[in-house]
């Protein structure tokens, strides 16, 4: 009886151990997601110049074409995701939408080599809002 009624209580002590470890676990996974949460926030740009998104085609030969994603990798693969290319099918072409102050900052990101050659556009995105205003806009001229 006393072995059975020992076991018992070690079987409670390890239940409410098994209690105390979740409970940690997720103040220690909350924990952990807020200071993520508060790291990306703020890694953004805390400059006053407006940012701007550029539709980027940077071409280079074949030749050119290991160097170039070598230096493109080279920057990190958070940019190397940025681009798409065309070399596989032929087309050495790197294609990509990049955030900077200006065309001329968006050119500098660029490897050396293909930055003078590279089609550099900003682009905008448009609400439906937007275009609707824009429709209005036209039909009242």
């Amino acid at each position: 009886m006393f072995i059975l009624s020992l076991s018992y209580y070690f079987y409670l002590i390890l239940l409410n151990l098994k209690s105390i470890i979740m409970k940690t676990l997720k103040i220690l996974t909350s924990a952990f997601l807020l200071t993520l949460c508060l790291v990306s926030f703020s890694e953004t740009p805390k400059t006053g110049a407006k940012t701007n998104v550029y539709f980027v085609q940077a071409s280079h030969t074949q030749d050119q074409c290991l160097k170039s994603l070598t230096e493109i990798k080279g920057k990190g693969d958070a940019y190397l995701s940025k681009f798409e290319f065309g070399c596989m099918s032929g087309n050495h072409m790197g294609y990509a939408f990049l955030e900077g102050t200006s065309e001329e900052n968006v050119r500098q990101m660029l490897p050396k080599d293909i930055q003078e050659s590279a089609k550099i556009q900003k682009v905008d995105k448009f609400t439906s809002a937007q275009i609707e205003d824009l429709h209005k806009q036209h039909d009242s001229k």
